[in-house]
């Protein structure tokens, strides 16, 4: 009994983590008109049976609200056309890579792919791609969009023109169509645009509907959630190993001045996550370590007299 009290003990506190991270992340559909709306057309790209390269190019206009946070995921959805869900037993893509970076303008786009990437290009998804039977649902309006495709790496967005390129191998097994917003409706050509062609490593083709994608980002700073805490924590961040980012929770049950800090396993300090007075509470902040190489670190809590240090792993 004992045994399995401590079993559901863990997965409350995982649930409750879990619920935290979730809660810091934010879905941007583009089309940002079409969060609520179904596309005007389909296009056989994302989730096709057979290789593709696949070029989306994103207006800044759509990406206001994510600016200066990490984009940790795309992911479809299928047309409400569809009668049953999709894939009808589980599909694997050997090869599913995703790469981003700065874009010209959606009115600029050249079918000439590397045309269309400003600075550099980014691979944020390398290797296969398991896709869940019946993972992308149907019969809504519009439908919702299907598992988010996790990043490897998380990618910084600063403003500016988003370009997504994603490259298949495909899988064996019937193709679907994704929502998508056709070549001749408003918004495409100046506030989103694509092209497309049937080759994991093309480099030109032919102009492509636009597939409705909803960006998962990661919220940056620091947050706080309601409730009075009893005691004084630190808790191990989460997700641990991580890359690149992660977040750390601390409680602190009256109004102090906290100082949150990060140190290699030389005690070099590395960053300072929290530096200020801190209302009674539970918070939360993120660490993003893009700019730091794999191995050991450690971060420090000083609230009050209440000091504790935890070890947490960064694997790129």
């Amino acid at each position: 009994m004992k045994n399995l009290f401590k079993i559901l003990s863990l997965i409350f506190c995982f649930a409750v983590i879990t619920s935290s991270i979730k809660a810091n992340q934010v879905g941007t559909v583009v089309p940002n008109t079409y969060g609520n709306l179904p596309g005007t057309a389909t296009f056989l790209g994302p989730l096709a049976n057979a290789p593709r390269t696949y070029q989306l190019l994103i207006n800044s206009n759509q990406l206001t609200g994510i600016v200066g946070q990490y984009i940790t995921a795309i992911a479809w959805r299928i047309p409400v056309s569809s009668t049953s869900a999709w894939p009808a037993s589980e599909t694997i893509f050997s090869s599913y890579d995703i790469y981003l970076s700065g874009s010209v303008p959606p009115s600029d786009r050249s079918l000439t792919f590397a045309l269309n990437i400003v600075g550099t290009q980014t691979q944020v998804r390398s290797g296969g791609l398991t896709v869940a039977p019946d993972a992308y649902p149907f019969n809504e309006i519009p439908n919702r969009f299907g598992p988010e495709i996790m990043f490897n790496t998380p990618y910084h967005y600063t403003g500016g023109h988003l370009l997504v390129e994603i490259r298949h191998t495909g899988f064996t097994g019937t193709s679907r169509s994704t929502d998508a917003i056709g070549t001749a409706i408003p918004g495409y050509g100046t506030d989103f645009s694509a092209c497309w062609t049937g080759n994991y490593t093309g480099t030109a083709g032919s102009q492509g509907n636009f597939s409705v994608v909803q960006l998962t980002s990661l919220v940056t700073g620091i947050h706080t959630e309601p409730g009075i805490p009893a005691e004084y924590s630190l808790k191990q961040n989460y997700p641990n190993p991580f890359n690149p980012a992660t977040t750390i929770n601390f409680a602190v049950p009256t109004n102090q001045f906290v100082t949150l800090k990060v140190f290699d396993k030389l005690g070099r300090e590395i960053a300072t996550l929290v530096n200020e007075m801190k209302t009674a509470g539970n918070h939360y902040v993120n660490f993003f370590a893009d700019d730091l190489a794999s191995g050991i670190y450690f971060y420090k809590i000083q609230a009050g007299d209440f000091t504790e240090t935890k070890k947490m792993m960064l694997i790129k």
